[in-house]
């Protein structure tokens, strides 16, 4: 069993499924106070699945939960991040280094994506696997 006050997500296309679920469960209980932080990344801007609803959370709980998305190719007027998750990416939207288990790194999508993308990112912010979980 893991207990965390902050959870960083990670999740790629399809792969946003259980996250949705945790966000749901979360802000569904008004004695839970855990911080949410999310990069989303997705190929097109059409390509986000359940935009609206994630949306929908991050601006109910502004103090709560910070939603951030990449996209491979991303229209000209997009105001997120392009490209592949990468260390500075997450430096900047996810929590910082470990804190003594405060903060987990919950991560789904495509296996490419949390072998190449995530992992090594993570390892080198000092993370380890006490501090992830891959869906």
């Amino acid at each position: 069993t893991r207990q965390a006050e902050r959870i960083g997500m990670i999740a790629g296309g399809t792969g946003i499924t259980p996250m949705l679920q945790i966000l749901t469960a979360i802000f569904s209980d008004p004695n839970d106070k855990t911080e949410v932080r999310m990069i989303f990344a997705n190929q097109t801007e059409d390509d986000i699945l359940v935009r609206p609803e994630l949306e929908a959370i991050a601006n109910k709980h502004p103090d709560r939960f910070q939603l951030h998305y990449t996209l491979d190719r991303p229209p000209a007027d997009w105001k997120y991040s392009s490209g592949f998750i990468n260390k500075e990416m997450m430096e900047k939207h996810l929590f910082p280094k470990p804190d003594g288990g405060r903060t987990q790194i919950f991560m789904c999508g495509p296996p490419p994506m949390i072998k190449f993308a995530c992992l090594p990112n993570l390892g080198a912010l000092g993370f380890t696997e006490d501090d992830w979980f891959s869906f």
